[in-house]
């Protein structure tokens, strides 16, 4: 399967105070491929917006090369952008017009080809019949079709994240970049955005790159993660191997006998558990059942047994040495 975009060897130097080598990005590679949502996280001066920037063709990478469907950006810079969609920050709309109008505004920038591939064949369409058209499609895939005559005025934070994915989605992007999409949205809105952006990942096959701050919500809607840190990509890998690696499942329990439970673990399973007061806190992957029956047949009461599965945010901080996220 081709990737929608690839990143090759990429690193951006910046010249600041007289000083040029100040490196943003530093040699890093990844690739988004079709029907997944790829997460880009990374602490504050990481490296990711600078990365983000070079995708859309914002700034240009110091070497190494960028390709979107195959095209290079440095190259042929004009058929690459024509797979890429993006909303950067805030979307950035006209208050006074509706929904609709702000669409009919963007969608008239687009060159689009008047001839449309039908079930029987082709069908020749004006570019203003095949905007209506797109405009109406885009705005029904992000459920604002009845808010479409309405001034943005009125608008919901949460409708104004909506209408910018539309706006990226006009020119039926294969690569989908957002920076923040669930900034400042209530629990609804932001369960809102992830089910869009799943659907048109797994069901329209787009690929999609999405950062956030929002670990926890970053973990329930993205398929893979990447993690910059320093200008360098330090971990890729799917949801679920962030989730068992290394630090598998945390238990929480609580006995009479902490350091002599904490003995018995050690001899049995191998594994060493901090005391903390009555309370022992484990990192294993070892079966909670296992070694509560084995604390149990050793005369060791339980008073109470809490599991917590490693978070994203707990791998992330772990990973980049406890640095911040970008917000």
């Amino acid at each position: 399967m081709q990737p929608v975009l690839q990143v090759k060897n990429v690193t951006k130097v910046y010249t600041r105070f007289g000083k040029s080598n100040i490196k943003a990005v530093d040699n890093a590679s990844f690739e988004v491929f079709p029907g997944e949502i790829v997460g880009f996280l990374g602490p504050n001066g990481a490296g990711k917006s600078t990365a983000i920037k070079m995708i859309c063709g914002i700034a240009s990478p110091t070497s190494g090369d960028i390709y979107i469907m195959g095209y290079n950006i440095k190259k042929d810079r004009e058929k690459a952008m024509k797979y890429v969609g993006g909303v950067i920050e805030s979307p950035d709309m006209y208050l006074n017009w509706t929904g609709e109008e702000n669409l009919r505004y963007f969608a008239s920038l687009h060159p689009r080809d008047t001839m449309e591939t039908v079930e029987n064949g082709t069908s020749s369409l004006s570019k203003k019949e095949l905007d209506k058209k797109r405009i109406a499609e885009v705005l029904e895939f992000v459920g604002m079709t009845a808010r479409k005559d309405e001034n943005l005025k009125k608008y919901s934070l949460g409708m104004k994240q909506r209408l910018g994915v539309s706006q990226a989605l006009l020119n039926k992007p294969k690569l989908l970049i957002l920076d923040e999409p669930a900034n400042g949205l209530d629990p609804a809105g932001i369960k809102d955005i992830r089910d869009m952006l799943k659907m048109l990942a797994h069901k329209h096959n787009m690929g999609i790159l999405v950062s956030s701050h929002q670990l926890a919500e970053m973990q329930l809607m993205c398929d893979r993660i990447l993690i910059i840190n320093k200008g360098k990509i330090i971990a890729e890998r799917s949801i679920n191997e962030l989730a068992s690696e290394k630090q598998g499942k945390k238990i929480l329990l609580s006995t009479n006998k902490p350091e002599e439970a904490a003995a018995l673990l050690k001899e049995k399973f191998k594994i060493s558990a901090e005391v903390n007061n009555k309370q022992l806190i484990i990192q294993t992957d070892i079966p909670t059942n296992d070694i509560t029956r084995e604390l149990v047949l050793n005369g060791i009461d339980i008073y109470g047994v809490q599991t917590k599965e490693t978070s994203l945010e707990e791998i992330f901080i772990s990973l980049t040495e406890g640095g911040s996220i970008d917000v």
